[in-house]
């Protein structure tokens, strides 16, 4: 554990991590001030919570009264070069991530899953199989309950749970000590081009998960990921997830069955029970089960999560079925190599709802997944980018996710799919790709 009592901190950012980050070290007797530069986000609600909780506050500016602070938490919404960070360390101000902070309290293992695709369901399906096994678990960090929120409430009520921490290569960023017992890397595709110079820099910040492990801990590869096998070096034991056969690895899929070992005990259970689908969660299972192998006991209770274990919402989440029609909300595909796999999970016509605010990531990989698709209706302001870079005349320019759902229904035929899958960001006409999603859902319950 850090030392932080009487230390002054700057809390860079007012949304959820940054608010839980702010309230957890306040807890533990540090002199909080908590800066945030958009104005809108002083609401009277946040106000009052702030004051409930003693923290000092600042809305629309960062004043120099920051750079007296001990050390700054940069919340993973703002870029690691923005003017203030940069400010702030050069004014010999260190300034560390949200789950950096977070983790200096951490006093159980902590699982750190991360990855292009797939991490919200790897990080709830490997809490899930440890907490069917009878052990204490909580899935946090980038799924939407921050990590420094989970340590606030363990600490709180006296637990000491298997921390389970979905992290995003923002969250990596600026890390120092941060070194889980397992780290998790899933995948590795174009992603953030908006913010990072280069894929190669993309991929640095993902590897930083490694960068702090000893010998002694276990970092869990997809090394059928050509990317992963190129760049990644690491030092801890490496537990590899593959489809081909592999002496090291701890699961497989083979024979119409899901092959696991516990304590060198080999179990089964039949696909056909396993209710995720796609080859890519079958990537997502086995990666889960490697990450939580190590603290099993017995198999009952990876039967009863993988048997049980119908997926998170918003990824490929099936919503309703109108006059045949079967709509599925993919809201957090936020990357074009999402919806290329979320199009892999159905045989069936897809009409697609695609777009939000660019990441700088070409669309064109979508022009292999053409004959999978019946129409495109664009959305958002990256709408006239995937106009121009699909090779195809199937098109609709909706720009609202309202229009997109009601040309998508009026279009459809009985059987076909409609899926929103944006492969990119939602905050051109959302907060957040929940928000996002909800609406999705609002608008396709209301249809008749």
């Amino acid at each position: 554990m850090i030392y932080v009592e009487g230390k002054k901190v700057v809390v860079l950012g007012a949304q959820r991590s940054g608010l839980a980050v702010a309230r957890l070290l306040k807890s533990r007797g540090s002199e909080v001030v908590l800066s945030e530069n958009n104005p809108d986000l002083e609401t009277p609600e946040l106000v009052n919570q702030l004051n409930e909780w003693g923290i000092e506050y600042e809305f629309g500016v960062h004043s120099e009264q920051l750079f007296d602070a001990n050390f700054a938490v940069i919340s993973p919404g703002i870029p690691t070069r923005a003017k203030i960070a940069d400010q702030l360390r050069w004014n010999n101000v260190p300034v560390v991530s949200e789950i950096e902070a977070a983790f200096w309290f951490a006093d159980t293992p902590t699982i750190a899953i991360t990855g292009s695709n797939g991490k919200t369901t790897t990080t709830e399906l490997t809490a899930d199989i440890l907490k069917k096994a009878g052990l204490d678990a909580v899935a946090c960090g980038n799924n939407g309950f921050p990590f420094s929120e989970a340590i606030h409430q363990s600490l709180d009520s006296d637990r000491h749970p298997i921390y389970v921490v979905e992290v995003s290569s923002f969250q990596l960023e600026n890390i120092q000590l941060f070194s889980p017992h397992t780290a998790v890397l899933l995948n590795l595709t174009p992603d953030h081009l908006d913010r990072y110079r280069s894929f190669e820099d993309y991929v640095q910040a993902k590897m930083n998960i490694f960068n702090h492990q000893s010998r002694e801990r276990a970092a869990v590869l997809n090394i059928d990921d050509p990317n992963i096998v190129k760049y990644s070096t690491v030092k801890s034991r490496i537990i590899p997830v593959t489809m081909k056969k592999n002496p090291e690895r701890v699961c497989s899929f083979e024979g119409g069955y899901f092959n696991f070992k516990i304590r060198n005990v080999e179990y089964q259970i039949e696909e056909s029970k396993i209710p995720l689908p796609g080859i890519h969660n079958k990537y997502n299972i086995m990666s889960a089960f490697s990450a939580a192998a190590s603290f099993l006991e017995s198999s009952a209770g990876v039967t009863e999560s993988l048997t049980t274990f119908c997926g998170v919402p918003h990824r490929l989440q099936f919503v309703d079925k109108k006059n045949g029609i079967s709509f599925y909300n993919d809201s957090k595909s936020t990357n074009v190599d999402s919806v290329v796999v979320a199009l892999k999970s159905f045989e069936k016509p897809v009409h697609l709802i695609l777009g939000g605010r660019d990441k700088g990531i070409p669309f064109t990989p979508l022009n292999e997944q053409l004959e999978k698709i019946t129409n495109i209706y664009t959305i958002g302001e990256a709408a006239e980018i995937i106009e121009f870079e699909l090779e195809t005349d199937t098109i609709i320019h909706c720009k609202t996710m309202v229009k997109a759902v009601q040309k998508a229904y009026e279009n459809a035929k009985e059987g076909d799919i409609i899926l929103l899958s944006p492969g990119c960001s939602s905050f051109d006409q959302y907060d957040n790709f929940e928000k996002r999603g909800e609406h999705f859902i609002e608008i396709v319950k209301k249809l008749k």
